[in-house]
């Protein structure tokens, strides 16, 4: 009985690191870019005074 409490620890240990990313990659990043395209187009951003009211 002592055998399988020691086989749950590691397995639960194993899969800590694995989920921690200590093996590689984190499973929650995969498909994740490393930098995100902008939000904004920043050529079509002009500033500059307000526009008038009509």
């Amino acid at each position: 009985m002592k055998y399988l409490a020691l086989l749950c620890l590691i397995a639960n240990m194993a899969l800590l690191a694995y989920g921690q990313g200590f093996f590689g990659v984190q499973p929650s990043e995969y498909g994740r870019s490393i930098s995100p395209a902008p939000f904004v187009n920043e050529n079509a951003v002009t500033v500059g005074s307000a526009l008038p009211l009509s």
